[in-house]
Order: C-alpha cells, then structure tokens, then sequence
C-alpha cells in the first residue's frame, strides 16, 4: 500500500467510526481495511487503535498520529483537485447529500450510468433532510426540494416537482371519491409534516385558491412511506408525480381532483453548491448529468 493510501485510509476509519464503515466507503473488504492498518502500525511501530468486541477507539499514538494524517489528507486533496482543474477530467470521492426520498427514487436509477461514465469517480451519498453546511462539511453537493434560502449557495434547478392527490382503488370503493378540496374534511389524509400539527392542503379553484386543512390517523415525513400507506388503503395522500407516477400508470393509485390542480403548481428541485469560482470537474460532471437526465420530468 502506498504512503498516500495508508493515510487516506486511516483517516477515513477515524472519521467513519469503524473498520467495517470505512470498508464501506472505499468499497474493500473490512478484513482488507484491519490488514492494511495492522501494517501501518507495524510500519510505525506503534499501536493506532484500541479494539473491543464492542468498540474502537484511538490510542495516544493514533491521537497525534491522526492530527498529522488529517492534515496530509487534506493537503493530499487539494493538490488533487488541483491536477484535476488542470486536466479537467473528472476523478475523486464525490461527497453528495440529498433527502431519502429524492435519492432513492431520482439519483440510485442514475448512478450506474454515471459511473461507467466517470469511472475515475467515486460517490459518497449521506442521506439527510437537513441542509448541511456544505463547506465545514466538506460536501460537494446537495440536491433539495424548495426555494433556496442561504444566499452563499448556488442553486441549479434540475426540474419542477409537481404534485398528484391519490389513493388507492380499495379507498376510494370504500370511502368515495371527493369531487372538489373542501369534500377531503370527510376523508383519511395522509400527510407530510416534519414536526407536529395541522396540514393545509391548497388547490387552485374557479372561485380562485382554495386552502383546506386535512387530518387523518398519519403524519409522516417520508414521501415513499406514505406511497406505501396510500396503495394500501389507508387514506389520501399528497405525492408528487415523481414518486407516485409508477403506481399511477399501473392502476395502484388513482388521481383523485384532477381539475383542481394543487398549489403551487411547482416547487423546485436543484442541486445545490457554495459559491464558488469554478466548480470541480467531477462536481459540474455530476451536476450536468442529473440536469440532462431530470429536464422534461
């Protein structure tokens, strides 16, 4: 293992929490990652880590040594981007955060082909609903759904997310159809909330916008769970076409008020980056890529 990898790969156990997390990253074996640090220490002469059967952690000479190895990493990793501006050929770990939602249904079909396009690129995906602070947190990307509030961000809109109220055929056998918003205060609502309290619905009407506040036995802040409570009966959602249109096509889900279009007509899915001069090469690759792959959505 060359000196550039036994530090990338130390630093990477550190900051991953466990031999097993950093094989993850890397994409190795866990027993390659204990077989390559177990020569580290014999190289240093001196023990990194202490391990349990229910914890690692460093040592005193893992502490000092990880200090140094951080800043190597990080000096290592510039003066790769820095080659990479030069060549221009997109290459390194590509740090991405989205939400659950938006990576499994928008960015996971995509990704096989991005990377037999951009082999020399590796993807680091965090799952989070949270918008990170892209700098400290050394990520390169986020894609999000809404407005883009942190003025220091620059915001690439991939396509408008629109919304769809369905359910399921066996609900609506049941429960009815409603033939206009103010109709859904007799129905079970499924809806999407981060924190407690009421959902207001908004739809455009002839009469102008129409606000109606909904209940239902479930709240949730997970776009596929509720698909999953909507196709099995259990009441009306609110999903975008993006995450229920499959259902949609197969007959699983039934579009209910279609000449009542919800408000707003769209919201925003962009990727997202700090403002920066030039964008790294791998980083602009995989923005171009989903803008040419989500356009027309």
């Amino acid at each position: 293992m060359s000196q550039d990898g036994s530090v990338n790969l130390f630093v990477c156990v550190v900051e991953e929490g466990s031999f097993s997390a950093a094989a993850r990253v890397l994409g190795v074996a866990p027993s390659s990652v204990a077989r390559q640090i177990q020569q580290l220490e014999q190289a240093l002469g001196a023990r990194l880590f202490q391990r349990t059967t229910r914890k690692q952690s460093l040592t005193e000479a893992g502490e000092l040594y990880y200090r140094h190895a951080r800043r190597a990493a990080e000096e290592l990793e510039a003066a790769r981007r820095g080659i990479a501006r030069m060549t221009g050929a997109p290459a390194g770990v590509l740090t991405v955060t989205a939400e659950a939602d938006l990576a499994v249904a928008l960015i996971s079909p995509l990704l096989p082909a991005f990377l037999q396009e951009y082999p020399e690129v590796k993807v680091r995906l965090l799952l989070s609903s949270a918008l990170s602070d892209l700098v400290d947190g050394r990520i390169d990307l986020a894609v999000r759904m809404g407005q883009l509030k942190d003025s220091s961000l620059v915001a690439r809109k991939l396509f408008e997310s629109r919304s769809q109220l369905c359910a399921s055929p066996a609900y609506v056998k049941a429960h009815g159809r409603p033939a206009h918003p103010l109709d859904l205060a007799g129905h079970q609502c499924l809806s999407f909330r981060t924190s407690a309290g009421r959902t207001h619905w908004r739809f455009a009407t002839p009469d102008g916008p129409c606000e109606v506040p909904v209940s239902g036995p479930v709240q949730a802040n997970g776009l596929e769970f509720l698909k999953s409570l909507a196709i099995s009966g259990c009441g009306i959602a609110m999903l975008p076409e993006w995450i229920a249109g499959k259902e949609l096509e197969r007959g699983g889900l039934v579009a209910l008020l279609d000449g009542f279009p919800s408000l707003p007509a769209g919201t925003p899915v962009s990727a997202v980056y700090a403002e920066r001069r030039q964008l790294e090469p791998k980083t602009r690759a995989f923005v171009d890529f989903l803008a040419a792959r989500l356009a027309g959505r």
